[in-house]
């Protein structure tokens, strides 16, 4: 009764299962009335969706990236004179407690990594980030967080106009100058932070990967359950893909 109770939730019930479903039972049909063409398209169309949806499929695609770079160890992480945190979104308005803007799942995680490492040996943070769609900074906001965590308010450096990543890169590089630096961010978007950082002149750079968003979890068939959080992982892994792309073209 479980297995059915999940299978009707996510396969009929809620996008994208239903949007999947509704695509192939159209295509099937489709191809039924002979418009083979129209039929092949859709059903296409609706096998990329189910992939891109599920557990399996968006780890195939995010793995490769967040395995480029490991977790360096504790001494080496303390050899940095900068933490540096990529900002990854803030929601203006939405309070955490006595915060008036808190931030999205991926600036909030990589915040928290920023905070423990300064836990371990307490220096510089830069955050960095100035939120397109929000009024208020993505750096403001992560700094916001850390103060109220305990970090000292001298510490920490919020770079709030840089508008992408290879903006971060830019002006991190004039604050840190040639000290070593603990680059932080997630570890799906540590690979093209890396390669911008790299060619804005940040040489000394350890890279410290957090928020993964694979995990080791015994495999069920509830990996191939289509939900709106994997096909969300799986557009942050398409994008960064085509953002390498991107910038490898530019060079």
């Amino acid at each position: 009764m479980f297995f059915l109770k999940k299978v009707i939730t996510y396969f009929i019930l809620l996008p994208p299962g239903n949007i999947v479903l509704f695509l192939l039972i159209l295509g099937f049909y489709l191809f039924k009335k002979g418009v083979k063409f129209a039929s092949y398209i859709t059903l296409a169309v609706g096998f990329v969706l189910y992939f891109l949806s599920t557990e399996v499929g968006a780890t195939l695609l995010i793995s490769p990236l967040e395995e480029s770079f490991k977790v360096p160890p504790k001494e080496v992480r303390n050899s940095c004179g900068y933490l540096v945190i990529l900002g990854g979104g803030v929601k203006r308005g939405a309070p955490l407690l006595d915060l008036k803007n808190d931030l999205n799942e991926d600036s909030f995680k990589r915040t928290i990594g920023a905070y423990l490492l300064y836990g371990e040996k307490p220096r510089k943070i830069v955050a960095s980030g100035y939120s397109v769609r929000e009024s208020y900074p993505e750096g403001l906001a992560i700094k916001d967080l850390l103060v109220s965590l305990g970090v000292e308010e001298k510490d920490i450096i919020a770079e709030n106009r840089s508008r992408d990543t290879f903006e971060n890169a830019l002006l991190v590089a004039k604050l840190v100058g040639t000290k070593k630096v603990c680059l932080i961010t997630s570890a799906y978007h540590m690979r093209r932070a890396v390669y911008l950082f790299s060619k804005a002149g940040v040489k000394n750079l350890v890279p410290v990967p957090v928020d993964f968003k694979t995990s080791k979890a015994p495999f069920t068939v509830y990996k191939f359950f289509p939900t709106p959080y994997w096909l969300n992982i799986s557009s942050k892994a398409l994008k960064e893909y085509f953002g390498l792309l991107y910038y490898s073209l530019k060079r």
